[in-house]
């Protein structure tokens, strides 16, 4: 495979991953929104419930009726102090959404309730009837509910505005990344039927050569002898470019298969040819061009490892998964045996307990995702003191819990956050920054969920948190 068709095979693949990615950002982003118009939705709901008819009105309205019962002023002033704080949230949440929110309304119908239900027991040991007392207290609370209807009206069309920027930023991108990707798509196709009509044009000529020929025979009986030779001389010719014709149609066949179904293996291709002109030309590169294959090879191996890791992700969000009481020490020994290599070159030292719990669990994927934290416990070790890596179990009445300890170089608390997120690395160690986010889709197929605690320069603990029921 050329230079020129690897350049196009990467395009392709940097194009196709970035579409997916620009996917994924708008669904995240899209259910972010969703959570927070909710979370305001419900907070709002919940304030007019506790001021309303069910909520601090009604129970003020009963302790003036029934001034003998002091549950319903107890009641009102709980309401009062719920509805404060849902008033702080409100305000806070909407803060953020609006760039500034203060309902002085609301808070004055508050407060106001809450000084004629301080008013109240005075008022009652006057003597005061009923209608007395109600006149006497009666707050006009109607500015308020228009404040509350007006707040949640601008916040759902902020809400929905915010919506409408998201959904036409992700599709003018994602429009943007699919014209690209249908230029590249065109340069390959364009590339190889290119290949294809030369042949044709060969093809023609020698049909046409050959025409000529026949005509030549019919004109001299003399030089048919040679004629014939050369007819089958050409004929020789056209059997060969129609092979070569056929291989083609073969060879452009199998490179749409391999755009379709199997990108990886431009990528082997490359760096199988690079490490062979390397081997071949040994002696005559310079420094300079052997750093330069050495490159291409290393990109190679990661791209590798990226579509690798990839695939792993997408398969695991795909399948659907069976479980079973998995013996978590024979699972760790038999990572141990697929790490022994680099346990080894890194002198690690795995411990782990005699006696491990045992998990609800896919075998398959509780593997990956510990073999996933033991080799970056081994690629992130710390150089300057033994590696020591511990292994061990612990259990509660809802969860059982694998713990993986190192003494590596640590991850500072700001950056804990953004570790499981796809492609972040924090080191330029070899790695595609898919491995955690495996762990993380993993551990959400579980039902359960992955923690970290880790200090700089002390290491690291990653907590594989399994219930001890799998939910349906």
């Amino acid at each position: 495979m050329n230079s020129k068709n690897a350049v196009l095979t990467a395009l392709l693949l940097f194009f196709i991953t970035l579409e997916v990615l620009v996917a994924l950002d708008y669904g995240s982003k899209q259910k972010d929104m969703r959570e927070k118009r909710v979370s305001v939705y419900t907070v709002i709901l919940e304030f007019q419930n506790q001021i309303g008819y069910v909520g601090l009105i009604h129970n003020f309205k009963n302790a003036i009726l029934r001034p003998e019962d002091s549950n319903y002023r107890y009641d009102a002033f709980e309401n009062y102090r719920k509805a404060t704080i849902l008033l702080d949230k409100i305000e806070e949440q909407g803060q953020l959404i609006l760039g500034h929110l203060k309902m002085e309304a609301a808070r004055d119908m508050l407060t106001a309730y809450k000084d004629r239900l301080s008013l109240l027991p005075e008022l009652t040991e006057k003597n005061m009837t009923v209608r007395e007392v109600d006149q006497h207290l009666r707050y006009n609370d109607e500015p308020s509910r228009v404040e509350i209807k007006s707040v949640f009206e601008s916040i759902s069309l902020a809400l929905e505005s915010e919506m409408s920027d998201i959904l036409h930023h992700s599709l003018k991108i994602g429009f943007i990344v699919l014209i690209a990707l249908l230029f590249t798509l065109v340069a390959i196709i364009r590339f190889f039927f290119q290949d294809q009509q030369k042949a044709l044009i060969r093809s023609n000529a020698l049909n046409i050569k050959m025409e000529g020929h026949k005509a030549d025979m019919l004109r001299s009986q003399a030089i048919l002898l040679s004629m014939m030779q050369d007819v089958e001389k050409e004929k020789r010719q056209g059997t060969i470019l129609n092979k070569q014709l056929m291989n083609k149609n073969r060879e452009m066949e199998q490179f749409i298969y391999t755009v379709s179904h199997d990108l990886k293996s431009p990528l082997v291709t490359i760096g199988a040819f690079s490490q062979k002109l390397k081997l071949e030309l040994v002696d005559a590169l310079t420094e300079k061009q052997r750093h330069r294959l050495d490159r291409i090879m290393q990109n190679v191996n990661n791209m590798e490892m990226l579509l690798t890791d990839l695939l792993d992700l997408s398969r695991i969000v795909r399948q659907a998964i069976t479980t079973a009481k998995i013996d978590v020490k024979t699972v760790v020994e038999q990572q141990c045996i697929a790490l022994e290599e680099a346990i080894q070159e890194s002198s690690a030292e795995i411990d782990f307990t005699e006696i491990l719990h045992t998990v609800n669990a896919n075998e398959r994927l509780l593997s990956q995702g510990l073999l996933n934290l033991l080799s970056n416990a081994i690629r992130y070790r710390e150089p300057s003191h033994p590696l020591v890596i511990k292994v061990f179990t612990t259990q509660t009445a809802t969860s059982t819990l694998i713990h993986v300890k190192d003494n590596g170089i640590g991850i500072d608390p700001k950056y804990q956050a953004l570790i499981f997120t796809i492609f972040e690395k924090l080191s330029t160690t070899k790695g595609t920054g898919v491995g955690l986010t495996i762990v993380k889709t993993i551990m959400e197929k579980h039902h359960g969920k992955v923690l970290i605690d880790s200090t700089l320069g002390e290491g690291c603990c990653f907590t594989l948190e399994f219930p001890n029921i799998i939910k349906d």
